[in-house]
């Protein structure tokens, strides 16, 4: 764990995904501060729900900018963005009429949702070994609510705070530019023959001094023993569309705790303090490391608890109880909440044809979900009947606990939970027995098993496993530095050296 971290590509991804939650929460914080000081209390909430919604059309945007853009008007496109989003910056801390400030508002989170999800796809790609999400994901999500604490405690200045938000907007759009940049310069690299020039690296070019055929005939591995069964079509799809499903309804709970705090915030009535932000920042850092026990197993069995308390606090606000008890469960739920989503959707991203576009759902499913559920929530909480609010409540925990049963049994978002791969037996064949000695993932396994025994192209095998080409290059570098190979002959010969040795 602690060499993944120090690595540079963890560190940055950390550093992003950290700075990119900061600047989404201090901006809706700002936001609804600016907001409120012109409209009721529920006008505020319901701006802030649907500026969540529409950062959310951010986040599916991205991947079709990528798409339809090529590289150098992709930069144009994510510098004229981040001179809007600093424009519109500058608009919320002018006076200007309610309606400007809020379509203001709504452009900029708008603005906001594409870089996050641009965000989280480079944190999938920088991150090597993804038994460490959870964790890692929960650092970033602990750092982020600490500077967004600090910020709360020691900026009183809208001006500054604006300023300090502009930073970390550079910051963001900074790093993005130079990982476009190297992402581009691999791709151009990248051949899709299997006869390829010598001189590309060994990453871009799993095997410069041989071709593909050549590799394959003289290993002789062409015992079928040796495969393994590709991938179903329909790859992630069935475990994505589920946990949206799972998402959105443990939103629906979250959503009204949230608007039942920020209904108080807004029209004066509490003032909750900093302090709470604290409990969310350790309740992030203890998910992610809980989340990863065990390969991410219990993950699921963790977050239905947690869903537990969270409906009692629901109860608890609603039944008169203490209001300091059930903001502590909230705020401790909460950071549970956001590692599990994002955690869940990076590690499926991986998976699937288009990450660009998963990699960063979480985020938009539960800011979706919010907006959705934002006027019913406030229609519940405003009708004063304890009862019905338990009600609803409970139906929506008793959905979550089908929904949940129903995902873990279709897939364990763990590392070796994959069904349609077989684990090691006791009389596991070569092939099983090499990945095993080097701790290949099952899906690091599926990529071995085509880069030794077929002549395909890279292209090729990420199509074959239903994956995108650069996840497929993240396999094969992640592959090479467990074997110690830097290159496709590389690697076979350390194949064929281990057989020799071992078996």
């Amino acid at each position: 764990m602690k060499q993944e971290l120090t690595k540079p590509s963890s560190l940055r991804a950390i550093s992003m995904l950290a700075v990119f939650t900061f600047l989404f929460l201090s901006t809706e914080y700002f936001y609804v501060n600016q907001i409120a000081q012109n409209a009721s209390s529920a006008r505020t909430v319901n701006v802030q729900n649907y500026a969540l919604g529409i950062s959310a059309v951010g986040f599916c945007l991205y991947p079709l900018l990528f798409r339809f853009f090529r590289d150098r008007l992709r930069s144009a496109v994510f510098f004229t963005l981040t001179m809007l989003a600093i424009v519109c910056f500058v608009i919320l801390g002018s006076p200007v009429p309610p309606g400007l400030l809020t379509a203001v508002g709504m452009l900029l989170f708008l603005v906001l949702g594409i870089l996050g999800s641009a965000v989280h796809y480079h944190f999938l790609c920088e991150i090597s070994d993804k038994k460490y999400f959870a964790r890692m994901v929960g650092i970033s999500y602990g750092f982020a609510i600490l500077l967004q604490f600090l910020n709360n405690s020691l900026i009183s200045s809208a001006l500054a705070e604006q300023l300090l938000l502009c930073a970390a907007l550079l910051f963001i759009v900074f790093f993005l530019f130079r990982f476009q940049h190297r992402e581009a310069s691999r791709s151009s690299q990248m051949p899709d023959t299997a006869n390829s020039s010598p001189q590309v690296s060994d990453v871009t070019n799993p095997c410069p001094h041989m071709s593909d055929t050549s590799a394959c005939v003289s290993s002789g591995s062409t015992d079928p023993q040796h495969k393994l069964p590709a991938p179903s079509a329909s790859g992630a799809l069935p475990q994505l569309v589920l946990l949206i499903f799972l998402v959105i309804f443990m939103t629906c709970i979250f959503s009204t705790l949230d608007n039942t705090v920020t209904l108080g915030h807004a029209d004066g009535t509490m003032d909750i303090g900093q302090w709470p932000r604290i409990l969310l920042a350790c309740s992030g850092l203890a998910a992610g490391f809980l989340f990863d026990l065990h390969n991410r197993r219990f993950m699921n069995l963790i977050m239905y608890c947690i869903m537990m308390l969270s409906t009692l606090s629901v109860a608890i606000l609603q039944l008169g109880g203490s209001f300091l008890i059930g903001l502590i469960v909230f705020y401790l739920s909460s950071g549970f909440f956001v590692v599990f989503f994002t955690t869940s959707f990076l590690a499926l991203s991986e998976d699937t044809r288009c990450p660009r576009l998963w990699a960063g759902m979480g985020r938009a499913v539960n800011n979706a979900g919010a907006a959705l559920v934002s006027n019913l929530s406030l229609s519940l909480i405003a009708s004063n009947s304890s009862i019905t609010l338990i009600i609803t409540a409970l139906v929506l925990f008793a959905t979550v606990s089908i929904l949940i049963a129903a995902y873990s049994m279709l897939k364990e978002p763990g590392i070796s939970s994959d069904p349609d791969y077989p684990q090691n037996t006791p009389n596991a064949d070569p092939f099983s027995t090499f990945s095993t000695a080097f701790s290949l993932t099952d899906r690091e396994q599926s990529v071995f098993d085509q880069l030794v025994n077929t002549e395909k192209s890279i292209q090729e095998i990420a199509d074959s496993l239903f994956i995108s080409r650069r996840t497929c290059q993240r396999y094969i570098t992640s592959i090479y530095e467990k074997v110690g190979a830097k290159s496709r002959m590389g690697l076979y010969q350390s194949y064929i050296e281990w057989q020799r040795k071992n078996l």
